[in-house]
């Protein structure tokens, strides 16, 4: 018999490696329909927090021995664990995840006439790759500028970064470039790591982002193309020699650079000349048409002790802003590194109207009413200039999507069939009204 694969899991809220169960094709779809029949057929209330602990002592392995370790009476220090387990592995296994399941039953069986589209985006968005349709092939300038549309649809306020893009993507079409490179900079959650995502889609379908905070030791590059000989792992197959066999289009985008040792960058040296660079076994792995992204924060220190205003003036606010990071950029990377960078793309912050069209863009995966007053009332409450835009699809999920999952899992539904849910801000709080319970026995 053979042995049950087990994956290991970094949850970097709890600083632990969660060792989940490895469920089959079959055992995860036999999983997944006794679950969702379960809480298609369950009378009483299901609250969000019993099922992220469900899903919790489903998938982990040893999992009192997890509850033990966190050591804490606390309730609300013990749910936020909880909900840190959950996001790791659905992280892992996207079907079981709440918005998921409950898209699935809202659609399929409880409001037939809500349009599909929001089963359908979630399904995509948990592909681990995208469909080969879905890529660009770059042999034509008509295919750039869909993909300049697609990237324009959905990434706001930053038209210079994505004009910047597309120039170099032309330039890789046209054959005069193999490979490309970028350094992302900005502050924090106005869409560096997204436009890395969506090109990586669009692309080749081959995306890969790695956490430079994980490299601010000088051994540790050694995970990207293994240990040296006489060194543990080090006949084990390295993590860009994987990637290098799949296909030399991929599209690697380092996260926070500015937090990696500097051998890290000796090593990136090679492959931003010429896209190959040499791993532990000897070999050459090729990455001559593959994009290098790395995204920055640096230099968002000093902006802050120079405030940049909510509703900016983007001749004056933004060249001041631009300078600052420019200099901190040119005192913290060394030239040799800087050199080998094809364009440093500065991204705005965002202006409140921004903002907006973000969270209306957001709240199109979720079958609800956007309304103004709802997007106002997101803006208002979730967004600040310290974390962006992240904030504030942090926001939606805690706050209305969690209402509308609870809502799906105790069976209530818009009274108006094939209708969505209606929202209205109530003392602060978002409410979904005008709902009803849905009789399974009718259906």
């Amino acid at each position: 018999m053979s042995k049950k694969k087990t994956y290991r899991v970094v949850c970097s809220e709890l600083n632990l490696v969660l060792f989940v169960k490895g469920y089959s094709l079959g055992e995860e779809q036999k999983l997944y329909e006794s679950l969702r029949d379960k809480i298609l057929k369950e009378e009483k209330p299901i609250k969000i927090e019993d099922y992220k602990t469900f899903i919790v002592r489903k998938f982990l392995i040893d999992v009192e021995a997890f509850f033990e370790l966190l050591g804490t009476d606390d309730v609300e220090e013990m749910q936020d664990a909880v909900d840190a387990a959950y996001n790791a592995i659905v992280a892992l296994y996207p079907p079981f995840a709440l918005e998921f399941i409950c898209t699935d039953l809202n659609t399929d069986t409880f409001m037939s006439g809500v349009e599909r589209r929001f089963l359908k985006h979630i399904r995509d968005q948990v592909q681990l790759k995208s469909d080969e349709g879905n890529c660009i092939s770059l042999s034509s300038i008509e295919e750039i500028h869909n993909l300049e549309d697609y990237f324009k649809a959905n990434i706001i306020g930053q038209r210079k970064a994505l004009d910047a893009v597309v120039k170099s993507l032309k330039l890789m079409a046209s054959g005069l470039s193999g490979h490309s490179s970028f350094l992302f900079v900005g502050p924090t959650g106005v869409g560096k790591t997204q436009v890395g995502k969506l090109l990586g889609e669009k692309f080749s379908g081959n995306f890969y982002k790695i956490n430079c905070a994980e490299y601010a030791g000088g051994h540790e590059y050694a995970k990207l193309i293994g240990s040296p000989p006489g060194y543990v792992g080090h006949t084990e197959k390295s993590l860009l020699a994987e990637k290098a066999e799949e296909s030399n289009q991929w599209v690697f985008l380092f996260d926070e650079i500015e937090k990696a040792h500097y051998k890290l960058y000796d090593f990136l040296l090679s492959l931003l000349d010429d896209g190959t660079c040499t791993d532990n076994m000897g070999q050459v792995l090729d990455f001559s048409e593959s994009i290098f992204i790395f995204t920055s924060n640096q230099g968002t220190e000093e902006i802050k002790r120079n405030p940049v205003g909510f509703e900016r003036s983007v001749e004056l606010t933004q060249s001041t802003t631009n300078s600052i990071l420019t200099a901190s950029i040119k005192n913290h990377f060394s030239p040799e590194f800087l050199n080998r960078i094809d364009e440093v793309v500065m991204f705005n912050s965002l202006t409140k109207e921004e903002v907006k069209k973000i969270a209306r863009l957001q709240l199109e995966d979720l079958p609800i009413k956007i309304t103004d007053p709802l997007v106002d009332y997101i803006v208002d409450e979730g967004f600040s200039q310290e974390y962006g835009a992240r904030n504030i699809a942090r926001f939606i999920k805690n706050n209305i999507s969690d209402k509308i999952a609870d809502a799906i899992l105790n069976k209530l539904v818009p009274k108006k069939d094939g209708d969505c849910y209606t929202p209205r801000i109530v003392r602060g709080k978002v409410k979904i009204i005008d709902t009803q319970k849905y009789n399974v026995s009718s259906s």
